[in-house]
């Protein structure tokens, strides 16, 4: 440091002409991940309030878009939900379909992140790259939407 008064009158600042920066020490704030169970949609099946989840809350379980999961059903990637709500009345606006909309159970989502953990889809890996679902993937997947059938009666 040298000894002119002017110099040493700035040293406590980092820059010259800006004061030491303050709250620069506190940990980035964490990024939030997407609850995706916070908004179920309730049905009555066979006298009974069930929890449903609509495909945007599988959307933002997995990480995709919506369009995604449609296109992975389509495909076959991804099979479809077995449970529908009810049919809308009425004709659709826009030439939209009136078969109601798709609607999976805590379980299935449960059961699809934790297939796409061992699978290694759909979610990032370590490297934070995104996998597309496997045909090993979507079979498995059928085969516990199978089992969970049996446990909800159809809407």
């Amino acid at each position: 440091m040298s000894d002119d008064p002017a110099i040493k009158g700035f040293g406590d600042l980092d820059y010259p002409g800006r004061r030491k920066p303050i709250n620069r020490d506190r940990p980035a704030p964490e990024a939030e991940t997407p609850v995706w169970d916070a908004k179920p949609v309730y049905y009555f099946v066979a006298g009974v309030n069930q929890e449903f989840f609509l495909i945007s809350a599988v959307a933002r379980a997995l990480d995709y878009s919506v369009q995604s999961i449609r296109a992975w059903e389509t495909a076959g990637l991804l099979p479809n939900t077995p449970f529908r709500s009810p049919r809308a009345k009425g004709m659709m606006a826009g030439g939209r379909s009136n078969k109601g909309r798709r609607l999976w159970t805590r379980e299935q989502v449960e059961g699809i992140l934790r297939l796409a953990r061992k699978h290694g889809v759909i979610l990032p890996d370590r490297r934070g790259i995104k996998h597309p679902p496997t045909p090993a993937f979507a079979k498995e997947v059928a085969r516990l939407f199978n089992e969970l059938v049996g446990d909800h009666p159809t809407t």
